[in-house]
């Protein structure tokens, strides 16, 4: 920018055109999402790359999941004043500046060896609230710390191992995070072609595994510590990670252990949503997983007017 140049503020459109034609800076990455992910596929590892963009089974909800989106369209009003606008929503007792989260996505470091640590500090820098996954790449405390004073909210998958799951919800709410959002729809990971086919799972090679491996909890399930067992604590990960016991009256335990607000999610049903309202949820995310559990599911956009 030159000291002649009009201060735009936060208008990210006109800061690119004006490095554009007066610095002869292009954007360093590319704008198109089709031209972005092509420049993912160059830079990641095939297996990174599949893992990433892949989905279950023949990936048919993946498809679905982008058709409802293109059925969907806008009808754009005018003559509104939007010269100064208010996008604002009220959560659980805090305003967030928009409706929208930084969904919960693991494993980052197969992306990036910041991983989730500089996904925190940009929803800081953005004021957008994060969901840390957890099977972060960094701890639930070191994301916390990146975040900052910036809201954070933490996603539970529900171990199978009941201390394990109490203990994440502990260190959560003394991290800071203001809600945990349970993951219902994985009691097992789905059938993703892409990734059998390479035979590759980041976990086993203990990539994602850092909440476990510093809670209190699973490592009490080891005979010794992970960094001297890796495998014995990638396998003991194994047996408890999800629990394909759970039903609606577990709710009541998950409950008592955390004064967070409890939002579920995986919902796709109708009468699954009445349910947990009846069983005292503070919020819901309809969602199929990205099409990455069940192939051939209903797309999420879909499911949610009902």
């Amino acid at each position: 920018m030159t000291p002649d140049t009009p201060d735009y503020g936060p208008d990210r459109q006109a800061e690119a055109y004006l490095s554009g034609m007066l610095e002869d800076e292009p954007p360093e990455f590319p704008v198109s999402y089709d031209d972005l992910e092509e420049r993912a596929r160059e830079e990641l590892s095939e297996e990174a790359f599949a893992y990433v963009a892949g989905g279950a089974g023949s990936e048919s909800t993946v498809a679905a999941n982008e058709r409802a989106f293109d059925a969907w369209q806008i009808v754009p009003r005018i003559m509104r004043d939007i010269s100064e606008r208010d996008l604002s929503v009220d959560l659980f007792g805090r305003e967030y500046p928009a409706p929208v989260l930084l969904a919960p996505i693991g494993v980052q470091s197969i992306l990036h060896e910041e991983a989730e640590l500089a996904v925190a500090r940009a929803a800081s820098e953005f004021s957008v609230p994060m969901i840390c996954s957890s099977v972060s790449s960094y701890s639930m405390e070191e994301v916390s710390d990146e975040l900052g004073e910036s809201p954070g909210w933490f996603q539970l998958y529900w171990s199978a191992d009941r201390d394990v799951a109490a203990s994440f919800l502990e260190r959560a709410e003394d991290a800071g995070y203001e809600a945990v959002v349970v993951t219902l729809d994985t009691p097992k990971m789905g059938w993703r072609e892409r990734d059998i086919e390479l035979g590759y799972l980041p976990f086993l090679e203990a990539q994602g595994l850092k909440n476990y491996f510093e809670d209190p909890a699973f490592r009490d399930r080891l005979a010794a510590e992970p960094q001297e067992n890796e495998e014995a604590a990638i396998a003991s990960w194994q047996a408890c990670f999800g629990d394909a016991s759970l039903t609606w009256d577990d709710l009541e335990w998950l409950e008592a252990q955390t004064d967070l607000p409890i939002v579920v999610k995986g919902v796709l049903h109708p009468d699954d949503a009445r349910e947990a309202v009846e069983r005292g949820v503070d919020g819901m995310v309809v969602s199929n997983h990205g099409g990455r559990q069940v192939d051939g599911a209903i797309p999420a956009l879909e499911a949610l007017p009902d």
